[in-house]
């Protein structure tokens, strides 16, 4: 069967639906969905969207759990020539006010209950998930989507949608400040797809759990790939570790992504990974932060026959780099090499490569590179910028990223972090990265996750500080953790001050360690 070439997200919806209409696209819970109930829910969505005045580059939100309703959301916003923005179902009210007020958006797609806790400041126009629309004051333009999905879907003419035009705005955690909208293309979002489905060796025979939530670019991405490839994505609510696991065996998962506070609770389950080896997973991978070695290790033992994918992106440009998986004993900080149709310069402050083993700022080329910040000139201009080494005569400059972060590239060409330009502690002469701290205090075994800073001091700098959650099989004082640290790591490098947490660390909506709240509640 000959299908049409792939431009859209909604391409990609079409082309899955043509080809294996009764493949099965979504799974959530009990219930399943095929491709063409896919695009059916799309199709009418989007009709209905363009007959409540959404229109060619408007914003569409989708503030909702995870279900099929949101993930046709998606496919029916591309549909009608808008750019859909998910909302992280964790926030708050008025952090979800902030991203609907940024991006003006048009309409919104999302749970009732949702919808209802945004108050006097809800949006005029909304299609809510369920069967009744909520009694709260601004509901009178208000649909259910139940009766949106009862239109006929040809009832409104679409608009042609291009491969530059708008696809998505995704926010920032924004765990320092308000976060910020990065605008991707049609084609931004076609071609990391591809590019991670190709690395990755993903085809329609995949089950991908989908744990992470949408409105992270890394959590987007897996649905977008396995819509490319027509596998299927489990809708997976529950982030904790023993209800992963149990969806990972009831649905047969190949495929896995996470973030490395994921792994070091899977980690602590390792007994029953050990009495019920998962089977069928095929691979994991890990973004966002890094994975300590002792996690990777232990990870290596417990799912002796999954690949092990670490990756490195920007939330600006999708993904940048990824370590293979018979490469991952270059080190915790290595971050591989660049995905495929991708440069990945490491440039110093002159704008000049950096030799081997010189650190220098990574700096990514290549089609992922999103358009820029929505309505952010200044911070635009500051990390999307010309490329240095464009022709002289070329007429329309391309654009790359600047990441703000520093690295290296080793004799064999593999890249490795050492951390933010910002976030690096300088102390007694060394400059040291949060990332080796933490690293040295869970190789110690007794640390289960931690954070760690700088703070200002007299005689060195900065010293360190870190925060620290014990393993729950461990009970060690403060001093015990510095003690064991000394016996891995040179003096520099372990921490003056630890302080033990109680519970898991502070979190941002995508997962990730919230540094600044940890550093908001202990610095003082």
């Amino acid at each position: 069967m000959t299908h049409r070439a792939v431009f859209t997200l909604h391409d990609m919806a079409r082309n899955a639906a043509e080809r294996d209409p009764s493949g099965i696209a979504v799974v959530s819970g009990s219930d399943r969905y095929t491709f063409a109930d896919l695009l059916g829910a799309a199709e009418a969505m989007a009709a209905a969207l363009v007959e409540h005045g959404v229109r060619l580059g408007d914003r569409v939100a989708i503030y909702a759990e995870k279900s099929f309703e949101a993930v046709a959301a998606m496919v029916a916003a591309s549909l009608a020539g808008a750019a859909y923005v998910n909302v992280n179902p964790l926030l708050r009210a008025r952090q979800a006010l902030h991203i609907l007020r940024d991006c003006d958006v048009r309409l919104v797609i999302g749970d009732a209950e949702k919808l209802a806790g945004l108050g006097e400041e809800a949006p005029e126009r909304a299609f809510v998930i369920g069967d009744q629309v909520p009694d709260v004051p601004r509901a009178g333009g208000w649909l259910t989507l139940a009766e949106v999905l009862r239109g006929d879907p040809g009832r409104a003419a679409l608009p042609r949608v291009q491969e530059h035009d708008m696809a998505t705005i995704i926010y920032t955690s924004g765990s320092t400040g308000l976060p910020k909208g990065v605008v991707f293309s049609q084609r931004n979002v076609v071609v990391g797809a591809e590019i991670v489905a190709t690395y990755l060796e993903n085809t329609r025979d995949d089950r991908i759990l989908s744990v992470l939530p949408f409105s992270f670019d890394y959590g987007m991405n897996q649905f977008t790939t396995a819509l490319l490839v027509g596998a299927t994505l489990v809708l997976q609510r529950s982030a904790f570790p023993a209800d992963v696991i149990r969806a990972l065996r009831e649905y047969e998962i190949t495929g896995l992504a996470g973030v490395p506070p994921l792994w070091g609770l899977l980690v602590q389950m390792g007994r029953e990974l050990e009495e019920r080896p998962l089977t069928s997973l095929r691979y994991i991978t890990n973004s966002g932060g890094q994975v300590p070695a002792a996690h990777v290790a232990e990870l290596r033992r417990l799912l002796p026959n999954t690949k092990i994918y670490l990756m490195y992106g920007l939330t600006e440009a999708f993904r940048s780099t990824f370590v293979p998986p018979d490469e991952r004993d270059r080190g915790p900080a290595c971050i591989g090499k660049p995905i495929p149709n991708t440069d990945i310069w490491v440039l110093n402050e002159k704008n000049e490569h950096c030799a081997p083993g010189e650190i220098g700022e990574l700096v990514h080329r290549g089609p992922t590179v999103s358009l820029g910040y929505w309505n952010r000139p200044e911070d635009t201009a500051e990390r999307f910028r010309p490329n240095p080494f464009a022709p002289p005569g070329l007429p329309h400059p391309e654009w790359v990223v600047y990441s703000g972060d520093l690295v290296w590239r080793d004799e064999d060409g593999f890249l490795h972090f050492v951390g933010r330009k910002d976030n690096l502690i300088k102390t007694q002469g060394y400059r040291v990265s949060p990332e080796e701290v933490e690293d040295v205090l869970i190789g110690t075994g007794l640390v289960q996750e931690a954070c760690a800073f700088g703070m200002p001091d007299p005689d060195h700098g900065q010293h360190i500080v870190a925060v620290v959650v014990l393993r729950g099989d461990q009970e060690a004082s403060a001093d015990e953790v510095r003690r064991a640290c000394l016996r891995q790591a040179p003096p520099y490098m372990v921490p003056k001050v630890i302080q033990i947490h109680q519970g898991i660390l502070p979190r941002t909506p995508s997962g990730k360690i919230d540094r600044q709240a940890v550093r908001d509640a202990y610095a003082g």
